[in-house]
């Protein structure tokens, strides 16, 4: 017999000596058993697993000994341990260790927490975003500028809302105070509008265009002019062609501006897409940042399209052209646009003819602005815009500050909150400064005030403004809105079926499309999105508007999870999700027309369906060159089952995939687990990542991965060469468990017979940490079982899911 060392210690500090001994006593007891019977078999000082139970100590006050003990229960709980072949221990010994370990790990848990589950928490910068858009009534263009002032948040690979993770810093403070003042110089414009642009850029009589048109060969003819218009055959001379830079106009001041373009296709056999982007100059050219809208154009009748972006001076609008054919040569080659014997007026190709770009603003419904006028409530206007006092200055600078703060702080001021924020401005004042400097001052205290900037309360149940803010914060990531005060004011909102009522209000809300981005963008990761660019000598195909009609089908489709209250196991396999046509013919789906995401049924012989075949998670688990199932087996593991696997052990080097196609990633990863520290870890990441394989870096199916081709020059162009197909790709794989799958379909059905309820779980525990910014603990445990024990009938419908939370203890205490 094997002893295991060391003798009990106080470890729970609100009992006493006698009871702590006695306690930790009976949990030493009753785990001593299963460790002599069963665990140091493989688990002692002189076995080579790193996991050492024969020295192991009991002070569960110990964060460190917390977690070994806790890995140990959740290990045998889920039966992982023992391993197979190994004798099972008693029932009655395993029993009773678990339910007192159980037991030990709860109480230890809640005497290190201190009687507060979740500890301050600070805005995250979206919600900052949000929040200053929201309360100022600026636009969230504007504030996304602001958040960016803010130190970026620590990445620590959870939810961005956890408290234990926020940092706060000297730097912080002073970028709240830098953000506070560009706020209020945004959200408070006075004095005469500014004037506003309408700019009509007429592309087929452009002296611009003319110029660029003139030459033999495209490069220096790089533009086609026509009786109506100027014809593009491709994005790059886009970029320098149609921007409205080029044409000679700059944006005036910040705003909302109305942008549109009329155009046709032009020599086209099938539908080609017009783009308009917003960008930046380089050089003579114009640097994409972001797309504003994407259109079909499927014959020579010319289309007007419109959009509405929020404009800084420096930028520029540039329509483009998209998914055109070229020409086919006489051997059978398609005709390279770049070719140094193309002439352009003679090019056969498909091509966008533009006819005109017309840029109207700042578009202003009133002025001054709305935000202007419900900052500084009760102040009159002049026709020009100047300000009119109608009482002393103080006292109008208590009006605003007595209308503002309470919101701005979520609650009631508390006694002396007024006198405080506005004795700020009475100095200012008696120094006989301008009205707006004075409650400017004070505005700008209570915006870096920590009342803003957290959200506090006492530990316990939250109060009424307590709990109205947490649910704005999780379901609008903003501030409570007019009707959630006043339901606070009267002490109603925590009637359960009040706050049912509200939380369908808010989920109907277009407000809730934040809550939906951005727990998808945690959640699912699809703030990565453009974390890597697809090679494209091999994934020809992809471009930024196949990338953001891929985020918007895992946003759609979250959406209608929790719209429709559907089930989750929907996340691992549906019939339905949300393409254009650009993604539907990714996908292989019969033609949609339009650029615009619409529900589609998915087809029966599809492999597509749920979160993990969507393009999405395929490309943001990929490195845009190869793939691996190691990080697409851990987006199983961590992103949907919540069971993430530990990281590599120390001076275990990474796999570097064969790019040359020689070998493959299965071939590497079998190697890989012959070495024994990596075994027991790859034996579950391995399957799901296997399953996946059958989808390439762009998230194609594939039965063959991709060999690059090489590049071929072309005067001062390097362009690459078609791929090749490399070697045949295999998706088969055995669980853990020992079921085994052939492709992603079976690997999908195993998951749902015998993972659901973990599924369940997790995305029940990701939904109270993203809400209350805490870590769902070992305590916390029953309260997440409880709530999917009691939907387990109902198969997890999402939109119940959330309505139990925010009924949680969790939820509603703090």
């Amino acid at each position: 017999m094997i002893a295991v060392s060391r003798t009990v210690q106080s470890f729970f500090l609100f009992f006493s000596l006698s009871v702590n001994v006695s306690w930790a006593q009976s949990f030493k007891a009753d785990v001593v058993p299963l460790l002599e019977t069963s665990c140091l078999r493989c688990h002692a000082t002189r076995t080579q697993t790193p996991l050492d139970l024969q020295n192991v100590a009991f002070d569960l006050s110990d964060a460190e000994v917390f977690r070994t003990w806790k890995r140990v229960f959740d290990r045998i709980q889920s039966g992982e341990m023992p391993p197979p072949g190994v004798p099972r221990p008693r029932a009655e010994i395993l029993d009773a260790a678990l339910g007192s370990l159980k037991a030990a790990l709860i109480e230890a848990n809640l005497t290190a927490r201190g009687g507060q589950r979740t500890p301050l928490r600070r805005l995250t910068g979206r919600e900052y975003e949000y929040t200053i858009a929201d309360l100022l009534g600026i636009d969230e263009a504007e504030s996304r500028t602001l958040s960016r002032i803010l130190p970026a948040e620590t990445d620590a690979g959870g939810f961005d809302t956890v408290a234990v993770n926020q940092g706060i810093s000297a730097l912080h403070v002073q970028s709240y105070l830098d953000a506070a003042d560009r706020a209020l110089d945004v959200a408070i414009r006075v004095g005469p509008q500014p004037a506003g642009e309408h700019r009509v850029i007429n592309y087929g009589t452009s002296q611009y265009n003319r110029n660029l048109s003139r030459g033999g060969y495209l490069g220096g003819g790089v533009v086609k002019m026509v009786d109506d218009g100027a014809v593009t055959y491709s994005d790059t001379t886009s970029t320098y062609v149609f921007h409205s830079i080029a044409e000679g106009f700059e944006v005036p001041v910040p705003g909302r501006y109305r942008v549109s373009v009329e155009a046709y296709a032009y020599n086209a056999d099938s539908t080609v897409v017009l783009t308009i982007w917003r960008g930046r100059k380089s050089g003579a050219a114009a640097a994409f940042d972001e797309m504003l809208g994407m259109w079909d154009l499927v014959d020579a009748t010319p289309r007007t399209v419109e959009v509405t972006p929020f404009l800084y001076p420096g930028d520029l609008v540039v329509p483009s052209v998209a998914e055109v054919n070229s020409p086919v040569t006489e051997s059978g080659e398609f005709l390279n646009i770049f070719a140094a014997d193309v002439v352009v007026q003679d090019y056969e190709g498909e091509g966008i003819a533009m006819k005109s770009m017309t840029i109207e603003g700042p578009i202003e419904d009133v002025w001054p602005p709305e935000s202007t006028r419900q900052l500084l409530a009760g102040v009159e206007f002049s026709e020009f815009g100047q300000i009119r006092l109608t009482k002393s200055a103080y006292d109008h600078v208590v009006d605003i500050v007595a209308r503002f703060a309470p919101l701005a702080f979520r609650r009631p001021l508390a006694s002396g909150e007024l006198e405080a924020y506005t004795a700020l401005a009475k100095s200012v004042l008696a120094a006989d400064r301008p009205f707006l400097e004075a409650v400017r001052v004070s505005l700008r205290a209570i915006l870096s005030a920590p009342s803003f900037l957290y959200q506090f309360g006492d530990s316990g149940v939250l109060d009424e403004f307590g709990l109205a803010t947490r649910l704005s914060y999780f379901l609008w990531r903003s501030l409570p809105d007019t009707e959630l005060f006043h339901l606070a004011r009267e002490g109603r909102l925590s009637d359960r079926s009040v706050l049912a009522e509200q939380v369908n209000r808010m989920l109907d809300d277009p407000k809730s499309e934040r809550f939906v981005k951005d727990f998808a963008g945690q959640a699912f990761r699809l703030y990565e999105m453009n974390a890597t660019t697809p090679d494209p000598g091999l994934y020809p195909e992809y471009d930024g508007r196949l990338g953001v009609s891929m985020v918007q089908e895992t946003e759609l489709f979250l959406n209608e999870l929790i719209t429709e209250n559907l089930g989750i196991s929907n996340l691992v396999d549906s019939d339905f999700t949300f393409a254009n046509r650009r993604l539907a013919d990714h996908y292989g789906f019969p033609h949609l027309a339009g650029q615009e995401m619409q529900k589609v049924r998915i087809p029966s012989d599809s492999v597509r369906g749920g979160l993990l075949t969507q393009g999405s998670v395929l490309k943001i688990t990929a490195n845009g060159t190869t793939t691996s199932p190691v990080p697409r087996g851990n987006f199983v593991l961590a992103n949907l089952l919540g069971t993430p696997a530990p990281p590599p052990p120390l001076g275990v080097a990474g796999l570097e995939p064969d790019t040359r196609g020689t070998t493959t990633i299965r071939e590497q990863l079998a190697a890989h687990r012959a070495n024994p520290a990596c075994a027991n870890c790859h034996r579950t990441i391995d399957p799901p990542g296997f399953a996946l394989e059958s989808f390439d870096p762009i998230g194609g199916f594939r039965k063959n991965y991709r060999v690059s081709g090489g590049t071929s020059t072309y005067g001062e162009f390097e362009v690459p060469n078609p791929y090749q197909e490399g070697p045949v790709v295999d998706p088969s794989g055995v669980r853990p468990t020992g079921e085994m799958f052939s492709n992603v379909a079976d690997y999908k059905r195993l998951l749902l017979e015998h993972d659901g309820e973990q599924i369940a779980r997790h995305f029940v525990s990701q939904l109270i940490v993203f809400s209350t910014g805490a870590e769902i603990e070992f305590a916390d445990r029953k309260d997440v079982a409880q709530i999917v024990g009691d939907l387990k009938d109902e198969r997890y419908p999402v939109r119940t899911m959330i309505h139990e939370v925010v009924n949680s203890d969790l939820f509603r205490s703090r």
